[in-house]
């Protein structure tokens, strides 16, 4: 008998505990609970029989996170929140613009232990607060559970970026890098963090991402940062046998590829590339590139650096339809390096994938106005002056011995960019628009990983190389300014920045102005930072302004210091007797989808032609359209003009006029909000004489099909093109006729518009 009783107690054991078993394997249905139901049955042991009638049995425990939550895919409207479970169960987010207060949900009734839960509806550059959980049970609500929605591409907010190299390898310096960079931003927010490779060390499986990534970042960084990757040779295990995954099935994925999403498909901006190795986006007025260094596609047999292979292809049309004041561009490999990796050749005996980025690749971003290109793979931080055209071909490398910074930068000197006051300091600035400026170069890969130098360390086109301190890649974007800076510490978490440089465009302008007496003047600064206007009593603010009391020609500079100033504005404001022209009234107003200018004179003297400029903020304008004039006329005069691409968000409109001697007087500014209705909109405008433009509107980056059709069904006109979020017209030249025109997007929307031609 005291056998029995040993068996019937272990027995009782098993049938009372539930057994969790674990598994580290995304998207896993070996998550499960096993436990006993109630019930009343019996059963007999060595000939004696054992009654569970009416047997207390307990619940399973619930679901446990394991991973996240982290977001992904941010855009202006919507954002990923993934999390992990234990075991699986259905998913819940819960969010709103107070924390503790959420009145929206969003549910998702599929049984998972992998959440990915996508929230729409969102507003552009607003904060929000979230919960995760599922119907049962809400996992975490906590005043850091919050995200910041993408900023309009019109914002004029100081947008911040921070980028971690080589991070993912679970040490001290990890976790210092991280915590000293918490402590250095404080109370400001972070519009993406972005990875530059070796994300999880040493194989990229997804013990080692939920180790050495998810484990570190969970409780601070990945709850409140929107995520953007890009990989590295160890995400791809090291193994040349995955090089040729994308993503694109189970099969085709690594632990990187179902760990995150990406807005592979142009989300936010950008032409899609429908991998996940490789993205584009936007943030303001920012674009951003990840590429992947290491791996392969056309049946795995062409890597980034073949410029005719599919990443390079698909680079080379998205550069082509960005319209960014900035590009960002991020791989893992990097062109010019000496700390734990060489970019030299060395005879054959280098690390000849860094030999082939150089020789053969980064012409590209350079070619297209790429300003910053940042990487990590070594094991350190190094910076280069602007470089420009600093390589040869992958026949006959340029070793950096070779470098030459009269030859090499776009300066043609030292200039290191630091901004700071000291010798051989001033900012880099160029101006605005996709041609070869010169780029910068940064290596950041000592976000976990650090230390290492090979031979000729420091690298001569690098002016600042560091080996021995961990730290992570800071930049802010402040309309035509960026500050880039290397956050690292001495004793964490207390900052130390070793390193910084800045970037002005469109700035050192020469203006001239042409005004009436007494007609006062506002003079703006072209850059954001410190000023000084000598002429103007020394004053310190970025505007000011002239009352224009005396006739005459008056020189206004600005300077970023009074002295030693690196950027100078100068005004040459002419101040003439008012001239003969009186404006009635100046209207802006919006119709629909297009925004009707209207003034009138009440007489004009001499009058050659009216101008008029838009702007995006009301101090940036450039030329819109002309409008003849009525010469000299003593009776009222009324115009009309039509924008019929307004931009979204708030559009400026400035009225001018300039008579026969050249002579300009400027009128009034108009500001017109405009949201657009329409995702994908395509009108038709009639001039005359067989003039025909085709307006065209799209909510994001889209390539568009233009086809015209006559009576009889012939295809009169086919053309493909990309049209950006800003909108385009097509001009269009017909014979006398009736025409069908057909606008197709990539999304197969199609518009027809039909038109007489007379």
């Amino acid at each position: 008998m005291k056998n029995v009783y040993i068996i019937m107690f272990s027995c009782l054991l098993l049938l009372n505990s539930p057994v969790r078993a674990n598994s580290t394997e995304n998207n896993s249905d070996k998550d499960k609970i096993s436990y006993a139901p109630s019930a009343s049955f019996t059963f007999s042991i060595l000939n004696t029989t054992v009654d569970f009638t009416n047997e207390k049995f307990y619940n399973p425990p619930p679901p446990v996170l394991t991973r996240g939550p982290y977001l992904q895919v941010g855009t202006q409207t919507s954002i990923i929140i993934r999390w992990r479970t234990d075991i699986a169960e259905n998913s819940r987010v819960r969010w709103g613009t107070v924390f503790g207060t959420y009145p929206n949900t969003v549910d998702s009734v599929t049984s998972t232990t992998e959440h990915i839960v996508q929230i729409t509806g969102l507003s552009p550059d607003t904060k929000y607060w979230y919960t995760i959980g599922s119907s049962a049970q809400t996992l975490q609500a906590a005043n850091t559970n919050y995200f910041l929605t993408v900023p309009p591409s019109n914002t004029s907010r100081k947008l911040r970026f921070v980028a971690l190299g080589d991070c993912g390898n679970n040490s001290a310096n990890q976790v210092n890098v991280k915590n000293t960079f918490i402590n250095y931003i404080g109370s400001n927010d972070i519009d993406a963090m972005i990875l530059l490779g070796d994300n999880a060390y040493n194989s990229g499986t997804d013990a080692e991402f939920q180790t050495n990534f998810f484990n570190i970042y969970k409780d601070d960084l990945l709850k409140y940062y929107k995520l953007y990757p890009a990989p590295g040779n160890h995400d791809y295990g090291n193994s040349a046998a995955n090089t040729g995954k994308t993503g694109a099935t189970p099969a085709l994925s690594m632990p990187y590829h179902l760990n995150f999403s990406v807005p592979s498909a142009g989300q936010n901006g950008g032409v899609p590339s429908n991998v996940k190795n490789y993205y584009s986006f936007n943030i303001g007025d920012v674009h951003f590139i990840s590429l992947d260094s290491y791996g392969k596609d056309d049946g795995n047999t062409t890597k980034m650096y073949d410029t005719s292979g599919a990443q390079a292809t698909w680079l080379k049309a998205d550069l082509a339809a960005n319209t960014k004041k900035w590009t960002v561009a991020y791989f893992h490999h990097p062109p010019y390096t000496k700390t734990s990796h060489s970019s030299d050749y060395n005879g054959g005996a280098g690390e000849l994938d860094l030999v082939a980025v150089r020789e053969k690749f980064v012409r590209i971003l350079e070619r297209n106005g790429v300003d910053l290109i940042l990487c990590g793979h070594s094991h350190g931080y190094e910076r280069s002056y602007l470089l420009k055209n600093f390589y040869n071909t992958y026949a006959s490398p340029l070793e950096d011995a070779n470098f030459n910074a009269v030859t090499h930068t776009a300066t043609g000197n030292t200039q290191n960019g630091k901004y700071d006051g000291t010798a051989n300091a001033c900012a880099y600035n160029y101006n605005s628009g996709n041609y070869n400026h010169g780029s910068m170069y940064i290596v950041s890969g000592s976000a976990g990983m650090v230390g290492g130098t090979t031979a000729g360390y420091p690298q001569n086109c690098m002016y600042y190389s560091n080996a021995t301190n961990g730290g992570c890649l800071y930049f802010e974007v402040d309309s035509n300014r960026i500050d880039v800076k290397f956050v690292s510490y001495t004793t964490a978490p207390t900052p130390v920045i070793r390193d910084q440089f800045t970037i002005f465009k469109d700035v050192n302008k020469t203006q001239n102005i042409d005004t009436v007496l007494y007609a006062p003047v506002t003079l703006t600064a072209s850059w954001k930072g410190t000023y000084y206007w000598p002429n103007n009593g020394g004053a310190t603010t970025r505007s000011v302004t002239v009352n224009n009391n005396t006739t005459g020609t008056f020189v206004y500079p600005v300077t970023d210091a009074s002295s030693g100033a690196c950027i100078q504005d100068v005004y040459t404001v002419s101040v003439f007797a008012p001239l003969p022209v009186i404006l009635s009234s100046f209207t802006a107003n919006l119709n629909r989808d297009k925004v009707m200018l209207n003034w009138v004179t009440a007489q004009e003297q001499s009058n050659q032609y009216f101008t008029i400029e838009k702007s995006r903020d009301g101090i940036y304008f450039s030329f819109f359209a002309k409008v003849d004039g009525a010469g000299t006329s003593a009776i009222s005069h009324s115009y009309q003009l039509t924008d019929h691409t307004p931009w979204e968000g708030v559009n400026y409109y400035r009225l001018s006029q300039t008579n026969i001697d050249g002579h300009t007087n400027n009128f009034e500014t108009k500001r017109v909000s405009y949201k657009g209705s329409n995702s994908f909109y395509a009108g038709i405008i009639n001039k005359g004489k067989g003039q025909i433009s085709t307006v065209i509107k799209t909510a994001r980056s889209a390539h568009v099909q233009l086809k015209v059709v006559d009576l009889l069904g012939k295809e009169i006109l086919t053309e493909s093109f990309s049209v950006n979020s800003e909108g385009m017209v097509k001009s269009i030249n017909l014979k006398t006729g009736f025409y069908i025109i057909v606008v197709t997007n990539d999304s197969g929307e199609r518009i027809v518009n039909k038109v007489v031609v007379q």
